[in-house]
Parts: C-alpha cells; sequence; structure tokens
C-alpha cells in the first residue's frame, strides 16, 4: 500500500468514526426532542424507529447502484453534507416555533436512507485503500464500536445542556467535519468516476440480486446474517423490559452488562483477523457464529438464578463472537464480490440487516404477549440457533482455508 493510500484509508477511517459520533447522538437525540420538547408519547417515539429504519431498507439498495456508478469520494461527501443540511433545516423549522414532530419523521427516514448509502460508500471504498482487509476491517471496526459506546452519552451532554434546535446543530457539525476530512482524500480510486452503465437502476439491482443467488458463499452468508439480526432485533426489544421487570435488576446493573458488551465488541473486532487467519474465514465464521447464537440462550437462562452475572456474560460473549463474525464476513464480501458490482450487493446485504430490526422487534413483541417475556426470549434464542447450520457446511467452512 503506498504512503498516499495509507494516508486516504486514514482520512476515510476518520470520517466513518465522526460520521458515526452524530449517527449515535441522533439515536438519543431524536426521541429526546419528541417526548421532552414535544410532549410526544411512546407511540410517535417508537415510530421514530421505523421511520429511520423502513426508507433505508426500501432506497438503500438504490443508493447501492449510485455508489457503483459515482464516484466514490463524492457519494460520501454529499450523504454527510445531506444528513447535515436535513438537521439543518429541522433546527431552523423548531426555531422557529414549529412543534410537529412530523419533522423528526422526515428526518429520521432522510437520515437512515443517507446513512445507508454513505456505509455502503465507505464498504466498497476500503478494498481500494487496504491490501489486508482482514486488518483494516478489524481495525475499522473496533473504532466504530468504541464510538458507539461513547455516542449515545455525548448526545445525552448535549441535550442537557443545549436547546432542541441547537442540539441539532450541533450534530449537523459532526457530518460537515466528516465530509471535510474525506473530502482531503486524494486516492484515486476514490476520485474517479466509474464507467457509465446504460441499464437503469432497477435492471442493476437484478444483476446484483441474481450475483447473490448465484454465490453459495454470499448467498448464505446473507441468509446467516438475517437470521441472526432477526432474532437478535427480538431480543433487543425485549430486553430491558425482561431485565428490569421480570429480572429485577437495577439499572447501574443492566448498564454494566451494557459495557461488557461493548468491551466484548471491541476486542472481537480486534481479534478477528487472528481467527480468520488462524481458521480461515470459513471455519471463523462457523465458529463465531456459533458462539454468538449460543450465547442468547443464557438470557433465558438468566431466569434461573444470578442474574446480574449470566446477562453479564452474555453480554460479552455475544459482542466479541457477534463483532468479530460480522467483521470476517464484510472482508469475505468484499474479497469475493466483483469491484462492478460490491456497492449494489453491500447495499443490498445492509437493506436486509436494516430491515430485520423492525420485523424482529415486532415478532419479539408479539411472542411476549403470547408466551411471555422468558418464553420469548427462549424461542428467539431457538430461531437464532439456526445460523451457524449456514456455515457449518462444506462449501462455506472451507472457503479461504488456506490463506
Amino acid at each position: 500500500m503506498s504512503a498516499r493510500f495509507a494516508r486516504d484509508w486514514w482520512l476515510l477511517l476518520v470520517a466513518q468514526a465522526i460520521s458515526t459520533t452524530g449517527t449515535q447522538i441522533t439515536v438519543v437525540l431524536l426521541p429526546a426532542v419528541a417526548i421532552l420538547a414535544f410532549g410526544s408519547g411512546i407511540g410517535p417515539a417508537t415510530l421514530l424507529l421505523v421511520a429511520e429504519f423502513l426508507p433505508a431498507a426500501l432506497l438503500g439498495p438504490f443508493g447501492g447502484v449510485l455508489v457503483d456508478r459515482a464516484r466514490l469520494r463524492s457519494v460520501l461527501v454529499s450523504m454527510d453534507l445531506v444528513r447535515a443540511c436535513a438537521l439543518a433545516a429541522a433546527a431552523a423549522a423548531i426555531a422557529s416555533g414549529v412543534q410537529s414532530v412530523w419533522i423528526l419523521y422526515v428526518l429520521a427516514a432522510v437520515l437512515g436512507v443517507a446513512s445507508a448509502v454513505f456505509d455502503s460508500a465507505a464498504e466498497t471504498a476500503i478494498p481500494h485503500l487496504a491490501e489486508d482487509l482482514d486488518r483494516a476491517n478489524a481495525t475499522r471496526s473496533g473504532l466504530l464500536n468504541l464510538v458507539r459506546v461513547a455516542g449515545p452519552g455525548l448526545g445525552g451532554l448535549i441535550i442537557a445542556a443545549a436547546s432542541a434546535w441547537l442540539a441539532l446543530v450541533l450534530t449537523a457539525a459532526t457530518f460537515l467535519a466528516s465530509a471535510a476530512v474525506i473530502a482531503a482524500a486524494t486516492a484515486p480510486a476514490l476520485r474517479a468516476k466509474t464507467e457509465s452503465v446504460p441499464e437503469r437502476a432497477h435492471r442493476q439491482l437484478t444483476d446484483a440480486i441474481r450475483y447473490l443467488r448465484q454465490d453459495l458463499v454470499l448467498r448464505r452468508s446473507l441468509l446467516g446474517t438475517a437470521t441472526l439480526n432477526l432474532a437478535g432485533s427480538g431480543i433487543g426489544a425485549l430486553f430491558f423490559v425482561y431485565a428490569y421487570q421480570q429480572l429485577l435488576l437495577p439499572p447501574g446493573q443492566v448498564g454494566l452488562t451494557m459495557s461488557a458488551f461493548s468491551l466484548g465488541a471491541v476486542l472481537g473486532a480486534a481479534g478477528s483477523a487472528w481467527a480468520a487467519r488462524r481458521l480461515g474465514t470459513g471455519l471463523a465464521c462457523a465458529v463465531c457464529a456459533s458462539v454468538a447464537a449460543a450465547a442468547l440462550f443464557l438470557i433465558p437462562a438468566a431466569s434461573l438464578g444470578r442474574p446480574f452475572e449470566v446477562l453479564l456474560v452474555y453480554q460479552f460473549l455475544f459482542g466479541a463472537a457477534a463483532t468479530a463474525w460480522a467483521t470476517i464476513l464484510l472482508s469475505l464480501r468484499q474479497r469475493r464480490t466483483e469491484p462492478a458490482l460490491l456497492g449494489r450487493v453491500s447495499a443490498l446485504v445492509n437493506a436486509v440487516t436494516v430491515a430485520t430490526v423492525p420485523v424482529g422487534a415486532v415478532l419479539g413483541t408479539v411472542l411476549a404477549g403470547i408466551a411471555g417475556l422468558t418464553t420469548a426470549m427462549l424461542v428467539l434464542a431457538v430461531v437464532a440457533a439456526a445460523t451457524p447450520a449456514f456455515y457449518w457446511t462444506s462449501g462455506f467452512r472451507l472457503v479461504e482455508r488456506i490463506r
């Protein structure tokens, strides 16, 4: 990797860290504005989640077409500017006296779509800037997980110290900073425009879907991701109610379990490159997916006794295994996908991942209403247990075994 490419890799990484900081702030900021500034109840606040994820799942794949056809640097900068302008426009409306939750719904949708396109472009850019994909993605995952730890806390501080409109303006500044950093990149691969493709967007998406279907490894990786994310999202929707009402844990202990997840995620990202080299990519995916799926059974097991200690172990194991698994899968997808299709394939995978969040949350809520919290957690853990089956077959397990 040349010196220039090394510099641009770090610029991309820093820009992603800054952009992710802004995204994590909005996770706390938008519900807080809806509830504290607008006086909304739980229904409108919950719909913010749908407003963010549903448009991203539907429109994100078309963003992948843009990633494959336009200059990567231009896409990254544009998505940062779109998010900054959307936040600034919402801030101006609120400062002028408008207090409609629909402002936040529109804002959430714009942020969700722009973030999805930004992430697909960043994942597409990495192979152009880094020769060692395993190490590059491990570094990226570790840094972004650290940011995800600090981001919500920073959002809470901003909300406590500033009015709603000013908090939105301050958050917009993070995306402007990210745009400025990535705009300084000079790598030819980021500045070059992809050769124009005459087919329409839907036809180009069809090509990417066909590519995913025909590649057994990519197909199995997508199915495994969807299965585990569906179950994990259902568990996530119930986790706090389960911890507080069923297990009667105090907030301090619940917070410590979340910290254990963050610590596990950082260590899992750091160890993902080692695992891929030591075991081979396919076997490493199978092992990490198995550990992550098995860890979910510790949640219903916490109702049997010593709930704090059991959940602490669960969060650490799941954070480490799931993060390592996702990081290894990203490197695998980047290596196996034709460069001309990588933006679209990444966008399709990310769209499936995003779509499973609200679906899993609804599924978990329905199961809890029918069978109770503990049983719902157990059923969802059983669903997640199907994930390793996609990876233990020889067609996947032996992928890149000899490095």
